[in-house]
């Protein structure tokens, strides 16, 4: 909670005029609630754990959504079966045996036969030699849509990825605002002490050793609430990885350089390049956009496979079946039929002219998507590259905050050993660098995670 323990919240707090009865309330919830929680350290809680590397690769195999596209590209890969069977001939086998109430006499080689039994079987294979271009069009859109479900997989892919490191970079934030927190605890106490010893020589009041213990209370207090951010940070990264909630999660920072430097600002600034230039390579390299410009060359096989029912169609058939009374005589009563069907449309009560119809518009529909989505990024990009602008700066200005604080956090100390300062300034001033620090901590992931988005945004991100 540092927006709690700002300094504004401070100087209005040590203001206000004490009273025993408050300092005595805050003295035992610190005494007597503080202990109980009992913050266990951080060296301990991260011992080891997930890189960002391992947690990239657990959250692709057991992310929901990842499965979701990988099922998406097999169900494409069924119609490009189906679409591909169409060129082949389609074999139906039939059999059947029927028995009649009464006899059937029937006149087979000049004799009666008797019989109340039928028995038959047969085999039917058609050939399509033509039928307008459908199956060869049905065959380019499986393919085409195929290949849209593949890119929108890899852009599902780089959505997971880029979520798993903004989870993890949120982590590594709140762990350091911890440690942001528990720095500032340690100065707050070892402030208590040294005025606790100035009171006890008589050269600071009492008034001075309640209002430095209601401080360190508030400190404790917002360590408390720094840890329970963090773990509840964790818990969100396992949810995301697909992992169940436990106690000994953690990560490491190992292989992560956290050090930004002017020279790497500028050095990433010049490889993205202009405005201009990374729109273009958005459009170029977003799997996003690939799909939508698969899905529009389907759109159109869509059209030429409903304008097929306009032309006539060809199929070339054979027939083999048997008819007896009885189990005998195969060769005697089969029979052998094979020739050509050719089926010319003349009216078919609009259905053909409407589902080209239908074909049209749902085409442009897809083109007005294809062009809604090309604008779509290049707001992406722009809104990519005013946050990593907005990062940078804070970068740069969070470093001289740091550096100020420190400077006034160390006169505002020396000044009231001294006598020439008061407890208010010291406090304010310890305040500030908490803040500061706390600055450049979210600073510098702020400026991680833009970098991040860039990547995502311009279709970079790799796993």
């Amino acid at each position: 909670m540092l927006t709690a323990l700002c300094p504004f919240f401070r100087i209005s707090t040590l203001r206000k005029r004490m009273n025993p009865r408050r300092i005595t309330s805050v003295l035992v919830f610190s005494i007597l609630i503080v202990p109980v929680l009992a913050i266990a350290p951080l060296s301990a809680q991260d011992a080891g754990g997930f890189s960002m590397q391992q947690c990239i690769e657990t959250g692709l195999k057991n992310n929901i959504e990842m499965r979701r596209a990988e099922s998406a590209v097999q169900r494409s890969g069924t119609y490009r079966t189906e679409a591909y069977g169409q060129f082949l001939p389609n074999l139906r086998g039939s059999a059947s045996w029927s028995r009649s109430d009464e006899d059937q006499v029937v006149l087979r080689a000049n004799d009666l036969f008797r019989s109340r039994n039928s028995y038959s079987y047969s085999l039917q294979a058609g050939l399509t030699l033509f039928d307008g271009m459908r199956n060869f069009n049905t065959v380019d859109q499986s393919l085409l849509e195929y290949q849209a479900t593949e890119v929108g997989f890899a852009r599902t892919r780089q959505y997971v990825t880029f979520s798993i490191q903004q989870s993890f970079f949120n982590v590594l934030r709140l762990r350091q605002l911890t440690r942001v927190a528990e720095s500032n605890l340690e100065r707050s106490r070892a402030q208590l002490d040294r005025i606790r010893e100035m009171n006890a020589v008589g050269s600071v009041p009492q008034a001075d050793v309640y209002r430095q213990e209601v401080v360190a209370a508030g400190d404790e207090l917002a360590v408390i609430e720094a840890h329970n951010n963090y773990n509840n940070a964790l818990a969100d990264l396992q949810a995301l990885l697909g992992l169940q909630p436990r106690e000994d999660f953690s990560i490491t920072d190992a292989g992560l350089d956290e050090d930004i430097s002017p020279e790497d600002i500028a050095a990433y600034r010049g490889e993205i390049g202009t405005h201009a230039q990374l729109v273009s390579e958005a459009q170029r390299r977003r799997a996003d956009f690939r799909q939508a410009e698969l899905s529009l060359r389907g759109a159109e096989k869509g059209v030429s496979i409903a304008r097929a029912g306009h032309w006539p169609s060809l199929l070339a058939f054979a027939q083999y079946n048997w008819n007896n009374l009885e189990l005998a005589d195969f060769t005697t009563y089969d029979r052998f039929v094979y020739g050509l069907q050719l089926s010319v449309p003349i009216f078919s009560n609009f259905s053909v002219s409407s589902a080209v119809e239908r074909g049209e518009i749902y085409r442009i529909d897809t083109e007005n998507e294809l062009e809604q989505l090309r604008r779509a990024i290049a707001i992406d990009v722009t809104k990519a590259l005013n946050a990593l602008e907005t990062a940078e700066k804070n970068v740069e200005i969070s470093g001289r905050k740091l550096r100020s604080a420190r400077e006034d956090q160390r006169i505002a100390q020396e000044r009231y050993s001294l006598g020439a300062g008061t407890l208010l300034d010291q406090v304010t001033a310890n305040a500030n660098l908490t803040l500061a620090e706390s600055d450049v901590v979210n600073a510098t992931f702020n400026y991680l995670t833009a970098r991040e988005h860039m990547e995502y945004q311009l279709g970079r991100t790799q796993n």
